[in-house]
């Protein structure tokens, strides 16, 4: 027969355990998806300054430079293409809304010619209109040099919605 009480005495010292356990198991999951946000905070978002720091530049410049947008255009579009398209490591953290926005921000970056390596390229009329309303979608989207970056997860989400937004309005 067994006896009762050295199963409640095991079941004192395994519930706490157990409890830790799961408590280390939370917290290590709360730890993982605040990396992944900063992954896009930190990366994404920043780039997107960046972009609109270098449109703006050149601007001022009569586009004497594209290759300089062009390359932040690229790391903007790397950085989506490895985060939504390929599924990289901090893709889970978003949800499909966010992802979707993030396609859309994709999408409308994508027509602007493409950047080769060995050549300077050279923007056409269209190209230039185009990458100043992206650059103006970047500025009423706050990725201005004015403001500093945000640097938690709802204000970033914020800002995405709003890029979306300035992109389908002043696109269609």
């Amino acid at each position: 027969m067994i006896n009762k009480t050295k199963i409640y005495k095991a079941l004192l010292i395994l519930l706490p355990i157990s409890l830790l356990l799961n408590l280390f198991f939370v917290v290590t999951f709360i730890e993982n998806n605040s990396r992944k946000q900063e992954y896009f905070i930190y990366n994404l978002n920043l780039k997107l300054y960046e972009l609109n720091l270098a449109i703006n530049n050149q601007k001022e410049n009569d586009f004497q430079d594209p290759q300089i947008v062009m390359i932040q255009l690229d790391k903007v579009k790397g950085l989506l293409v490895d985060s939504v398209i390929t599924n990289n490591f901090a893709s889970s953290v978003l949800n499909d809304k966010e992802k979707k926005m993030l396609l859309s921000i994709y999408n409308f970056l994508e027509p602007l010619p493409k950047s080769d390596l060995f050549e300077v390229e050279k923007w056409g009329k269209a190209d230039t209109e185009y990458i100043l309303r992206v650059g103006e979608a970047l500025s009423l989207s706050n990725y201005t040099a004015n403001s500093f970056p945000e640097q938690n997860w709802s204000s970033v989400v914020k800002q995405w919605e709003q890029l979306v937004k300035a992109f389908e309005t002043d696109f269609n």
